[in-house]
């Protein structure tokens, strides 16, 4: 399992040191919030229901990679923190963490409307996302917390459509990442923390993660509207919708978000 985690970590750093900048730069960061629903059977057997808050940085650029023109190197940091309560509204349960994504998405094709004035690019691509979160329940005595750490390969998509709108240039994009293979952290079912990390009992604690025993999937939607006509800033409306399921260790997990987000676009012209 070190092997494949040394190997992950490895291809990142390679293809990130092939990648050379050049063309557009665009800088987004977007806050917001919205709901979510997280079931931990670790903790408890009911789903939690709440409202969440979420954080997102994202950075785009132009790169060419072992030499391969038009690739779109993307990175995305994402930060949520979830306020839950059981069905009953008599316990309450915090959730959150901090997700890392790295994407080298390939530009595969355009498709022009009308008089070159509204464009469609599809790319695609893949994608490394780190992952460290939590889950806290009140109600738990001797187990309260549950820990999530997961380094996963996942395949992205993304399709951007650009045109023209009151005399602005916008821009309307939507992106689906799907975990493919990766390592994830899961205790054994009814295995303590300190049975985990303190004493050497044989369990298996780091896990392989596939579609099969990870079945998730996140969708993400953005508006980019110039402030003015022209203007290098823009106006970033963003959804975000990320699906996560899990069972490991015959332990089942699932976090379903929503996200309404709004910030701002900064574009940048490099040669």
């Amino acid at each position: 399992m070190k092997r494949i985690v040394s190997f992950l970590l490895l291809m990142a750093t390679v293809v990130s040191a092939y990648g050379q900048t050049g063309g557009e730069r665009a800088h987004s960061v977007v806050f917001g919030g919205g709901g979510a629903d997280v079931l931990d059977t670790y903790l408890s057997p009911y789903s939690y229901t709440g409202p969440a808050l979420h954080l997102q940085r994202q950075t785009e650029r132009t790169v060419r990679t072992f030499g391969i023109d038009d690739i779109c190197f993307q990175t995305l940091l994402d930060i949520d923190c979830a306020f839950l309560e059981n069905p009953a509204g008599n316990v309450d349960e915090y959730a959150g963490g901090a997700r890392f994504s790295t994407a080298w998405l390939k530009h595969l094709s355009n498709w022009k409307l009308g008089m070159n004035t509204s464009a469609f690019s599809l790319y695609a691509g893949p994608m490394l996302t780190g992952y460290l979160g939590g889950v806290y329940n009140e109600r738990n005595g001797n187990n309260p917390a549950q820990g999530k750490a997961e380094l996963t390969v996942d395949l992205s998509a993304k399709l951007k459509w650009d045109f023209n709108l009151l005399r602005r240039r916008m821009s309307l994009s939507y992106q689906l990442a799907v975990p493919l293979i990766g390592v994830a952290f899961s205790p054994e079912y009814g295995q303590s923390y300190y049975e985990a990390f303190s004493l050497e009992d044989g369990h298996t604690n780091a896990v392989f993660a596939h579609v099969g025993n990870m079945p998730s999937m996140r969708h993400l939607l953005s508006l980019d509207i110039p402030i003015r006509k022209a203007s290098s800033t823009a106006l970033r409306l963003t959804y975000a919708g990320y699906f996560m399921q899990s069972e490991f260790n015959k332990l089942r997990y699932h976090s379903y978000t929503h996200s309404f987000m709004v910030g701002v676009t900064k574009y940048f012209l490099r040669k």
